[in-house]
């Protein structure tokens, strides 16, 4: 079987494995919605690897303790936080191996999955935009 070297729109795709075959449009519809929650999902992961490790700043450094390592929970979570982060690289990749089908309706079902990730999760990222006056001193007319 020949592999396509341009982006084709089609409802019968083989996606990762041999048994994910998709022959007709309703399989399509599925595989799409499918990898539309992956692509999210991928994005979620990211950021809660995030949160974990920023979790795990908070409590790892004692103060008291002159900044000594005193959180047994750092552990916890610094291994928590490695395997997310590993479940994250593979989904990455198989997600990467979809678009590399280029069936465009597989492609388009990651990007949006991704962009849809983005903007649910990460809302609460803590990123501010400052606003500077740029008459700080001066009457406002």
């Amino acid at each position: 079987m020949d592999m396509p070297m341009s982006f084709y729109f089609s409802s019968r795709a083989t996606i990762l494995f041999e048994g994910w075959s998709v022959q007709d449009a309703v399989g399509m519809v599925f595989s799409v919605v499918g990898i539309v929650c992956i692509g999210a999902l991928v994005e979620g992961l990211k950021r809660f690897v995030w949160w974990l490790g920023k979790r795990r700043q908070e409590g790892l450094v004692d103060v008291r303790n002159g900044g000594q390592n005193t959180s047994k929970q750092g552990l916890m979570f610094h291994l928590a936080q490695s395997l997310l982060h590993v479940l994250e690289v593979v989904l990455a990749y198989c997600l990467m191996l979809v678009v590399m089908t280029y069936n465009g309706w597989l492609a388009g079902a990651v990007f949006l999955g991704a962009g849809l990730g983005y903007f649910v999760f990460s809302a609460d990222m803590g990123v501010r935009v400052e606003t500077v006056d740029p008459l700080p001193n001066k009457q406002r007319l």
